[in-house]
């Protein structure tokens, strides 16, 4: 029997999700975070599938997986990490961007080379323009050049860039770090990150006042302050 093209491992309060098609160098297709194999992340859609999609119809449900996908990706509470080396291409990289925070090997490429072949990167623009911004997405948009990891972390769209030896493991203790953190406080750091940006100023303050008021009250802050005092760890509810 063949491996399944999506792996899922749990252990210790951290979820690890690996796209696992690395002779296709993990193309995403309608089954398929981090990649399986040496050469990549994700390299985007398989052109195969892609210049076979049946009907009108049948093409819209195609393409809407992706769009899913990073929507549950945004609304999930749980902090999402990409684990990136090798290529992160079109889709890939879009899917890379998705996630809240993106650690990089030295040897991470990343780019959006769907123009080339007369196609478009328009549902992970979503993501994309967001972590990097109008100018500097537009130029990876509409040239498709390749962006170096360091590059990457430069312009905002990824977090942190590490040896490619070092990956995995910055990737476990950061994710374990995480882990053991108030489920409370990180649900809603993501959902006030999401928010925030897009609201005027004010609206921003306020909307902020009122999830710190319910940080502040929470179970998991009594804990948190009752163990720093008592010089011990927390044993965080999300409550």
């Amino acid at each position: 029997m063949s491996e399944p093209v999506l792996q899922v491992e749990v252990a210790g309060g951290v979820a690890r999700v690996t796209l696992n098609r690395p002779e296709v160098r993990n193309a995403l297709n309608e089954a398929l975070l981090r990649g399986a194999g040496d050469r990549a992340f994700c390299a985007g859609a398989d052109l195969k599938q892609v210049a076979d999609r049946g009907t009108t119809l049948q093409a819209r449900e195609s393409f809407s997986g992706l769009a899913r996908v990073l929507e549950l990706m945004a609304r999930m509470r749980t902090p999402v990490i990409a684990q990136v080396h090798g290529y992160a291409l079109a889709g890939g990289c879009g899917l890379a961007a998705g996630a809240d925070i993106v650690v990089a090997s030295d040897d991470a490429v990343f780019g959006l080379p769907e123009i080339k072949v007369g196609l478009l990167p328009l549902i992970v623009m979503a993501p994309i323009l967001r972590a990097v911004g109008r100018k500097r997405g537009l130029l990876m948009i509409l040239t498709g050049e390749p962006v170096p990891a360091r590059e990457a972390y430069e312009m905002g769209l990824v977090s942190r860039v590490v040896p490619r030896p070092d990956l995995e493991r910055v990737v476990g203790d950061l994710a374990r770090t995480l882990a053991g953190y108030s489920p409370t406080a990180l649900g809603l750091a993501k959902e006030a990150a999401s928010m925030v940006p897009d609201m005027e100023y004010g609206a921003a303050l306020r909307y902020l006042r009122e999830l710190i008021t319910l940080v502040a009250l929470s179970d998991d802050a009594r804990e948190g302050i009752a163990a720093f005092f008592e010089k011990r760890p927390p044993r965080f509810t999300g409550r």
